[in-house]
């Protein structure tokens, strides 16, 4: 697991949570989303890096 990838599943929860279990109202929030599926979108079109030793 890389960081662009633990990245996105992290911003993904913290919108759930604050969403749906701590009511927030709508706003600013959704950036957390945006973010979250633009990192999502990136890891799976870019890939995982490759480690070389």
């Amino acid at each position: 697991m890389n960081l662009t990838l633990l990245a996105a599943v992290v911003m993904l929860i913290t919108w759930f949570l604050l969403l749906f279990v701590a009511h927030v109202p709508s706003g600013t929030i959704h950036l957390l989303y945006a973010a979250g599926i633009v990192l999502t979108a990136r890891r799976i079109l870019v890939g995982a890096p490759r480690f070389v030793s």
